[in-house]
């Protein structure tokens, strides 16, 4: 190892920097892999379904439980395709029995219950088997998502005339967000609190600007990289009220626009939004995490290191990607590293789960070259 050290750093600056790297590395490696506990519970957020509410009448107490847990099953089973599966493929799959969807499921939590001489009511979590169901798609052709995506801070700047809301206590949208399923998705969304420290970090002219530098400071509070912008603005036409906005995802670029009509009320067009944007960049997230499973390569790359922050946050990163696995650190030095890792799916699969992580991969000459995005880009 001294020979090694020797021959590859020619003086002691550099040395020393490269004594500093490798103890980094050592602190870090942990991190490569995952225990089986992370993994099962990662597994486990996918394939359950949460939040499900029921509420019947019979003419038996026993009955009505009956048919709540029926119609909890099938609600849970259509939510987990809505998460698992894109909307044509979702197409191709046959119409189940309320028996051959139990055969799917290998546990319902009861949340909440209330019973009566002939009501049930009750909040369930339903949890599906993740082979089962991954054979019954298998069989019919059908890809899925094989893992979840991170987590990202919700900033919605909403105007109501002169009314500018961000961290207002506002009832419209608290209606309309409650109106939302924001549990089961690829995604886990995460709402601000609006403390002091929050609010002086981004303002609501900043949110409806799409400020990103600002939200990702936020997003930091919460222990997640990027935000989700959303800016909208009700008001009245001559056709009626109307519900413009523009929303962008700071991890992947991701922006749109869009205007909701005809809706009955302020907080169902808002409800409406929010159900447009988060299909919107689901579909965008199901597209990146739809693996081939079929295909897998190997991947060796230079890493930009002038300083251990930039591996560090390439390391960090890359365990983001569910694609990626086995990253080892072939050779540390200044001004590249050189890392290589395993990774199921296609190159371009690739190429795109990296990117949502904040990372390019690209090439340095012959070489390939994986460089981290700078924040705000």
């Amino acid at each position: 190892m001294k020979d090694f050290m020797h021959n590859y750093f020619k003086n002691s600056m550099v040395f020393k920097l490269t004594i500093g790297f490798l103890v980094g590395f050592l602190s870090l490696s942990a991190q490569f892999s995952v225990p089986a506990a992370a993994e099962e519970d990662t597994t486990d957020r996918l394939f359950t379904i949460r939040d499900i509410k029921v509420d019947e009448t019979a003419s038996q107490a026993s009955k009505a439980r009956e048919a709540a847990l029926a119609s909890a099953e099938m609600q849970a089973y259509q939510k987990l395709l809505r998460k698992l599966v894109q909307e044509d493929g979702r197409a191709r799959l046959p119409e189940l029995s309320v028996a051959e969807v139990q055969s799917l499921i290998t546990a319902i939590e009861v949340v909440e219950e209330q019973s009566s001489s002939r009501r049930y009511l009750a909040t369930l979590n339903i949890r599906f088997e993740p082979g089962l169901v991954s054979q019954f798609l298998a069989d019919h052709n059908v890809p899925h998502v094989l893992s979840t995506g991170q987590g990202i801070l919700v900033l919605h700047g909403h105007r109501r005339g002169l009314s500018e809301i961000l961290w207002e206590s506002d009832p419209v949208v608290a209606e309309a967000r409650n109106q939302v399923d924001w549990v089961n998705r690829i995604r886990q969304y995460v709402f601000a609190r609006g403390e002091i420290r929050e609010r002086a970090a981004v303002t609501f002219r900043e949110v409806q600007a799409l400020s990103v530098p600002q939200a990702q400071e936020v997003a930091k509070l919460y222990g997640v990289r990027d935000a989700l912008l959303i800016a909208s603005d009700w008001r009245y036409s001559s056709y009626g009220p109307v519900l413009d906005y523009h929303y962008l995802s700071t991890d992947g670029g991701m922006e749109g626009t869009g205007q909701i009509t005809d809706m009955p009320d302020e907080a169902a067009a808002i409800a409406a939004m929010y159900e447009a944007v988060l299909e919107a960049i689901d579909t965008s997230w199901r597209s990146q995490l739809l693996v081939d499973t079929g295909v897998e390569g190997e991947m060796e790359m230079l890493v930009p290191t002038t300083s251990l922050d930039i591996l560090t946050d390439v390391e960090a990163r890359l365990d983001d990607v569910s694609l990626v696995r086995n990253v080892r650190i072939l050779q540390v030095g200044l001004p590249f590293s050189k890392i290589a890792f395993a990774y199921t799916g296609r190159e371009e699969q690739l190429v795109l789960s990296l990117q949502y992580a904040g990372l390019t991969l690209g090439y340095y000459g012959r070489d390939r070259i994986l460089t981290p995005r700078a924040e705000g880009n």
